[in-house]
Parts: C-alpha cells; sequence; structure tokens
C-alpha cells in the first residue's frame, strides 16, 4: 500500500515551460532530496529513437568511483537500480524526490504505467506533473535557446542563425512535436494515472499566487508565494513574429483545441 510519506514527483515536460524554475522551487523546501540532477533522461533514451544517441557509457574510472555518469548508466540499464535510487533518497526529514526530464513528454502511457508500477510496489506515491506554454511561444524560446547554445541536435540545420529559418526548420521536426504535443502527452499521462491524479500548470500564470498554492498543495510542499519573483533560464530578448507564426499555429490546431477545451484558462491566456 502506498504511503504518502514518500512521494516521488515525476515531470513530464515540456521543454522551456517553467520546468528548470519548478525543480529550483522544490529544492528551497527542506523536505525535498534532489539527488543527483535535475534531469536523469533514463526512459526517454531507453524509448524514443531519435534520442538513443544520449544514452551513457561510462569510462573505467567513472565505474570504479560509481560516480553521477556511473549512477545515470546504472539507471538506463537497470529499471530497479532507478527505482531503489530514488528509495534511498528518503529519510525521517525527506519524504521527497523528483526526476523532471523535459523529453519524457514523448513517453508512452504504458511506460508512465510501468513507473507508476514500480514506485508503488515501493511504497512511494507518483505525483506526475506537466507544464505547458502558448505553443508558438514555446517553440520560439527553444529556437531562440537553441540558436544561443549552437545546439543543432534539435532540427535546426548545422550552423544556421538566421531565426526565422531556424524556426521554419525546427517547428515540424520530431523534436519539436514531441515538445509541443501537449495533447498526447497530458492524454497518455491522464490514461496512467487519471485525470484527477496529474497536475497541469500553465506558465503564463504559473507565477500566481492562487497557482502556486494550488501547485505546493499538490506536490506536498510548503507554498511560497514569494519564489514567484524568481525568473530561471528565461530566453534572451522578446521572441519575435517570423513570416511563418500562422503556419505554425495552424499545424498545431489541434493542441490549441485541446487546451481551450480542457483548460479553458488558455483561451484568455494565449
Amino acid at each position: 500500500m502506498c504511503s504518502e510519506n514518500k512521494s516521488f514527483i515525476l515531470g513530464i515536460g515540456h521543454q522551456k515551460c517553467g520546468t528548470t524554475w519548478l525543480h529550483k522551487y522544490l529544492s528551497q523546501s527542506s523536505n525535498f532530496d534532489k539527488g543527483i540532477a535535475k534531469e536523469y533522461h533514463v526512459w526517454d533514451v531507453l524509448d524514443i529513437d531519435f534520442l538513443r544517441h544520449r544514452k551513457i557509457s561510462p569510462n573505467i574510472f567513472q565505474r570504479l568511483r560509481k560516480n553521477r555518469t556511473y549512477l545515470l548508466h546504472q539507471m538506463q540499464t537497470s529499471p530497479d537500480f532507478y527505482f531503489n535510487y530514488f528509495d534511498s533518497l528518503f529519510s525521517e526529514s525527506t519524504n521527497i524526490t523528483a526526476d523532471i526530464t523535459p523529453s519524457y513528454s514523448g513517453l508512452s502511457a504504458d511506460r508512465l504505467s510501468f513507473i507508476k508500477k514500480g514506485f508503488h510496489e515501493r511504497g512511494i506515491v507518483i505525483k506526475p506533473i506537466i507544464l505547458i506554454r502558448e505553443p508558438l511561444s514555446r517553440i520560439k524560446s527553444a529556437v531562440r535557446s537553441n540558436l544561443d547554445k549552437k545546439n543543432y541536435n534539435e532540427g535546426i540545420k548545422l550552423n544556421e542563425d538566421n531565426f526565422d529559418n531556424a524556426v521554419s526548420q525546427y517547428y515540424n521536426s520530431d523534436h519539436c512535436t514531441m515538445r509541443t504535443n501537449y495533447k498526447n502527452t497530458i492524454e497518455n499521462a491522464f490514461e496512467a494515472f487519471g485525470t484527477d491524479n496529474v497536475y497541469v500548470g500553465i506558465l503564463e500564470n504559473l507565477f500566481d499566487k492562487n497557482e502556486i498554492e494550488r501547485m505546493s498543495n499538490f506536490l506536498g510542499v510548503p507554498a511560497d508565494v514569494n519564489f514567484s519573483k524568481v525568473r530561471v533560464n528565461e530566453t534572451k530578448g522578446k521572441p519575435t513574429d517570423t513570416k511563418i507564426d500562422a503556419i505554425v499555429k495552424d499545424y498545431y490546431s489541434d493542441v490549441y483545441e485541446f487546451c481551450h477545451n480542457h483548460f479553458p484558462i488558455t483561451k484568455e491566456l494565449w
């Protein structure tokens, strides 16, 4: 039987929607143990073909030292190691830990159910959280960030430096659709965990007092409304209009429609 005394927060997305802020928010709670990482990249690397290249292979020295790289490798190799690792973080003063990996947004309902079962068997309650953002804004923020970092591994051509061109290349790539198809992510989560057991937060009002309190109650941490003033990993500069804004919005029209129907506030916020 699961106990509310031990809770595992599973961040299922999405990229550029406030997941780093969420991790910072959790980390300032005394009953939270952040472990060795914010993003563990276990299930996405195992299940999503175009992310398999991220599988970790520790060298002999890392294996001997059993450092962070070794631990992450063990998690990608053995599901039991993953579950047991997080179980080991709990103590008399710590009852919450987390894996907040935005690209888990591409996980299937079956995989999410598998993760739920693994923690349930150890008496740990799993609390899934999904953060979303107006799709076009998310896409432009991701493009701006990737260009600044010279990251050409997520659908943008090598050495591209033109923002409009980069948006055109990125918006319908596998990487972008996985990170922007909120409908698919949310439906899979609802199927695996139940509609009432998933927290869906919207970046545009995530920092409101009432929303921080609602999120904190769900996650089981003390509410700190002053943390609303903290900003983490904000994209530099305001995203500019591009020639294909209308095309991008049309491409994700089903996502807009789904969110408007299930989260009516998005009609105002977006």
